[in-house]
């Protein structure tokens, strides 16, 4: 099995229960929708690790998958949104990624005690670092000081605000979210589901860059060690990529993030190479290698670039594998046309080549 076949057989199941999902939507047969929701979103759970659900708002139906912050979960399910057979395309709005302001967060509501709270219930309190181009948020709930466990306070705010502006947008501009007990005085406020638009006139109005999606937004990393090694992954200067936690991990010699991909049937690792110039022209040539190299896997659908870097002695153009039986036949294939400019290698995340 692989991420692939995995994504494929998603889609076949959601075919045959594609008639009866939106006749459930449309007469509101949520007993029916529930039942038929269950088995898609533990499929979708179990290769993804992202749920599913659907809603019909503004009478269409619409789909999303429900990632959170987490990278692995987004990649697949940015393929799966890609996959998609062209009949579901044409009949859903998807997203692979969680909207501002979904049928799901307007319908929530948190339990304190004998209260019911939505969102139009939470204050969010906000201060612009104009510096980071970014939000610091507290979230206030009338209900927040009947609660003692701070941590569960701090979880339920983080969750409020994603459901209040989506994924790309609590990614890219929210650098820091708490919950408070009371109002904070001195302190810019609004509704928290006007949060989405106070945060994007604001990105728009100081010109901060903005993004399509989470998967856009790259981190640079900066190795605390002097570069002293010649050795493979150890030579590192700078490392940019989409993936942090997957770079935080193999700087720290874990497998955590490695090792979920697996479980999901994939793999992260690099292709790396001696730079051959030992010049400033070794990061345009890795550039342009990187884009040659994702444009020739792009139609494969079995991996993608999330990121590299240039060492001392080498360059790497980190991916995530989809397949990796055919990525295998892709990047022999990719050796032998490029053999006369590169001497290309691969090699896992894991250590395995």
């Amino acid at each position: 099995m692989s991420v692939l076949s995995n994504i494929k057989a998603f889609w076949a199941r959601f075919e045959d229960e594609q008639d009866g999902l939106l006749e459930a939507l449309k007469t509101k047969n949520y007993e029916k929708l529930s039942a038929i929701l269950e088995v898609l979103n533990a499929e979708c759970y179990e290769i993804s690790g992202a749920h599913f659900f659907v809603e019909d708002r503004y009478e269409e139906p619409e789909m999303t998958f429900d990632t959170g912050p987490d990278k692995t979960s987004q990649l697949i399910c940015r393929k799966m949104k890609e996959l998609a057979p062209e009949s579901v395309k044409k009949t859903w709005i998807m997203n692979d990624t969680l909207t501002p302001l979904s049928q799901k967060a307007i319908e929530a509501s948190l339990q304190i005690k004998d209260e019911q709270y939505s969102l139009f219930d939470m204050t969010a309190f906000y201060r612009v670092d104009v510096r980071t181009h970014s939000f610091l948020v507290d979230v206030y709930c009338p209900g927040f000081s009947l609660i003692d466990n701070p941590e569960y306070k701090r979880e339920m705010a983080i969750y409020l605000v994603e459901l209040a502006i989506g994924e790309k947008e609590l990614e890219a501009y929210v650098s820091n979210i708490d919950f408070t007990d009371e109002p904070v005085d001195g302190r810019d406020f609004c509704n928290l589901t006007e949060l989405y638009t106070v945060i994007t006139d604001t990105a728009q109005k100081e010109g901060w860059q903005n993004y399509a999606h989470p998967l856009d937004i790259y981190t640079v990393f900066k190795p605390h060690q002097d570069i002293a090694s010649d050795s493979l992954r150890k030579d590192m200067k700078m490392i940019f990529t989409v993936h942090p936690p997957l770079i935080e991990e193999s700087l720290g010699s874990k497998s955590d993030v490695s090792l979920d991909l697996k479980a999901h049937d994939g793999e992260y690792g690099y292709i790396y190479y001696v730079n051959p110039f030992d010049s400033e022209e070794d990061a345009k040539f890795r550039q342009a290698l990187s884009s040659q190299i994702e444009t020739l896997l792009a139609p494969l659908h079995c991996a993608k670039v999330i990121g590299g870097d240039i060492g001392k002695s080498y360059s790497y153009i980190d991916l995530i594998l989809f397949d990796e039986p055919l990525f295998q036949k892709a990047f022999a294939q990719i050796r032998e046309q490029l053999k006369n400019r590169v001497d290309l290698h691969y090699r896992s995340f894991d250590g395995a080549d």
